[in-house]
């Protein structure tokens, strides 16, 4: 992400991505506070545990990049969730 205010490819906070992303969660890290469940309700639900799950496309095969999405992940508190490209792997966010 730029600080400058300045959108990149790599920046979930631009809007939708061109390229379809897939949703990681480290379950060791996630707390299960439920709010990207909340952000991107179509891309993360919470599971039987109680902690994060992405769905649908997000878990295999990749989706579009929502706004709630970026900001499910932009926002996790305890940094549980990365965004990848299903096309190349690469992590596009959070940043390294």
């Amino acid at each position: 992400m730029t600080g400058s205010g300045g959108a990149t490819e790599a920046d979930p906070a631009a809007g939708p991505a061109a390229e379809p992303v897939l949703v990681r969660v480290d379950l060791d890290r996630c707390i299960g506070s439920g709010m990207c469940a909340l952000s991107a309700p179509g891309s993360l639900a919470l599971g039987p545990e109680g902690q994060a799950l992405a769905v649908a496309g997000y878990a295999d095969g990749g989706a579009e990049l929502t706004d709630g999405l970026a900001e499910a992940v932009e926002f996790c508190p305890v940094e549980a969730l990365t965004l990848h490209s299903a096309r190349g792997g690469h992590r596009i966010a959070p940043p390294d």
